[in-house]
């Protein structure tokens, strides 16, 4: 009996887990904040019509990412979805599209957040023909807070206590390697000739 009582409470917790996913704006203007989390239960969808939801909070070094699962009102005829995520600007920095019939269709998108850019992104859903019946979302922010990626072009991130290694050097170093062993192989063959 203890047992089914975990159960139980596990299922709900499961449950609630998910919230209502509210309508969204029409435009950036008018966009919803949404928290991370899933979404389920977001409104139907008409021929070109989109809905505009916006994210504030991260922080840099975390990857945003964002799945959405659409269903077609109509089957036999199908719908196109769009799923896509822009900077406070409006420029788009993700996008997923594509059409489906009768089984529910999976986007996903996800934008590394940077120091410099804005904490503030907006997500698009649409419709880009047909119909949607309804969709889902889930948007989670994964990786450390505060630790923002090398910010220089041709610089991977370093180990903790290592300073960053130039993308240039690993290949200088296996250039360097095989110049080497071609030497010491051309002074053995030298040798073995005399």
């Amino acid at each position: 009996m203890f047992f089914f009582g975990l159960l139980l409470v596990g299922i709900i917790g499961i449950v609630n887990a998910q919230q209502t996913l509210p309508k969204g704006g029409d435009s950036f203007e008018t966009a919803v904040k949404l928290e991370p989390g899933s979404y389920q239960g977001g409104s139907s969808l008409d021929n070109k019509e989109a809905e505009y939801f916006y994210i504030t909070g991260i922080k840099p070094g975390q990857e945003i990412n964002i799945k959405g699962t659409f269903t077609a009102a109509n089957v036999e005829v199908g719908a196109w979805a769009i799923l896509a995520l822009y900077d406070k600007d409006g420029t788009e920095l993700a996008a997923e599209d594509d059409g489906f019939y009768d089984k529910p269709l999976s986007l996903t998108i996800s934008r590394m957040h940077r120091g410099k850019d804005s904490d503030k992104y907006y997500i698009k859903t649409a419709c880009d023909a047909f119909r949607i019946a309804s969709y889902t979302l889930e948007i989670s922010l994964i990786g450390e807070e505060g630790v923002p990626p090398a910010e220089e072009e041709g610089v991977l991130p370093a180990g903790e206590g290592e300073k960053p290694v130039p993308k240039g050097l690993n290949w200088a170093l296996v250039l360097g390697v095989i110049v080497v062993v071609g030497i010491m192989v051309y002074f053995l063959l030298k040798k073995k000739k005399k």
